[in-house]
């Protein structure tokens, strides 16, 4: 709600012994400790409850989630008190403090899965874990964060600890492989649940080192190790920029294993490593700014349904060099795959590839 329309409102009701909206107006500090002590003295109740969860923001992007966590319990329960802890969960995202992040958002109520999504996926990389490393190992860190997790969401709504969960496996396998300059492929062959978020993790960075060379065939001549794996310079977040797109399941993808994707999205998990490596290289290939709608088209007749209704997603997502797209979607449109068909008339609907490519860093 607006400060100054707050204050006027309530100003009008109250008897004008003294001037309170002045002094409601003057500036909040940005110390978190002042701020607090500041929310006590407001003579509004409504100014202190906006006070109190400005406070709370506070201590969260000064990493205190304790703090945070106290001045949300001085605020009526309800929206107001889930919006305290949205706002705490978003700021320890900033912070890097993931996991105390979704502490947070495990009470955020109906805020939750914004805050989910806000919050998790900014799990700093933890450069010691790489590629490079035994894949037991790998799998031993994602256990211990994940045992994290799995506490600091307890008691959250149904639906929220899983998908929490899941956004973090998924930045885990980001994080292992996205920057690092390594594409080693053993890792991303571990068993699920683990294995996809690390095969989409492969297939970016794997994208990302072959630059102009990359493409989905290669991509996979390095997954079944015909290629050697392409290596570079450790790259730091900020500047790891892709692509991304929105979380669109086809009616027909329904109760089908998905997995989260950089940037909010989802992709569909193969029925198979290797079918799961070949849609991971699909998504690694989107993320590339410089993809263009032809890498997907030969991927769209694949005969296996959850390979060639990504590859129809991404496609309708993307500019094309030259081909004529809408004529091609108008011809997917009559796919005998309804999801397919689903994919190419939401394509046509929002002609997504005529707008500015939807770009994040590595840090969103």
């Amino acid at each position: 709600m607006n400060r100054l329309l707050l204050v006027l409102g309530t100003a009008c009701a109250t008897a004008p012994t003294a001037d309170p909206a002045l002094d409601a107006l003057a500036p909040w500090p940005d110390d978190p400790s002042a701020l607090w002590q500041r929310c006590a003295q407001e003579t509004f109740e409504e100014l202190a409850t906006t006070c109190r969860v400005q406070a709370a923001a506070n201590f969260g992007a000064a990493g205190d989630s304790k703090s945070a966590e106290a001045v949300c319990t001085e605020v009526p329960e309800g929206t107001w008190r889930e919006e305290c802890h949205f706002r705490a969960g978003e700021e320890l995202g900033h912070a890097g403090l993931a996991v105390e992040g979704l502490r947070h958002c495990a009470q955020a109520g109906w805020f939750g899965r914004n805050c989910l999504t806000h919050t998790a996926w900014r799990l700093p990389r933890d450069t010691a874990v790489h590629p490079g490393l035994p894949t037991a190992q790998i799998a031993a860190n994602y256990a211990e964060l994940d045992e994290q997790v799995e506490q600091a969401l307890a008691g959250a709504e149904d639906g929220v600890a899983g998908e929490g969960r899941d956004i973090m496996r998924a930045r885990f396998g980001f994080n292992v492989y996205v920057g690092s300059g390594q594409t080693n492929p053993e890792p991303a062959r571990l068993p699920d649940p683990l294995g996809p978020a690390l095969r989409t993790g492969f297939a970016i960075e794997t994208a990302r080192l072959l630059g102009d060379t990359a493409s989905v065939e290669a991509i996979l001549e390095v997954w079944s190790g015909e290629r050697t794996p392409p290596g570079g310079a450790a790259v730091a977040a900020p500047d790891l920029n892709g692509r991304y797109s929105l979380p669109l399941v086809a009616p027909q993808e329904h109760g089908i294993p998905h997995t989260p994707v950089f940037g909010g999205g989802l992709r569909s998990i193969g029925t198979t490593p290797d079918e799961d490596a070949t849609i991971a290289a699909l998504e690694g290939m989107f993320w590339l700014e410089s993809t263009n709608a032809e890498t997907f088209l030969p991927w769209v007749e694949d005969p296996r349904k959850r390979v060639r209704r990504t590859a129809t997603r991404l496609l309708s997502r993307t500019q094309p060099a030259s081909i004529d797209l809408p004529g091609v979607l108008q011809r997917l449109s009559k796919n005998p795959d309804p999801a397919v068909r689903w994919h190419a008339a939401q394509g046509l609907k929002s002609r997504a590839w005529e707008a500015p490519a939807m770009r994040s860093s590595a840090e969103d």
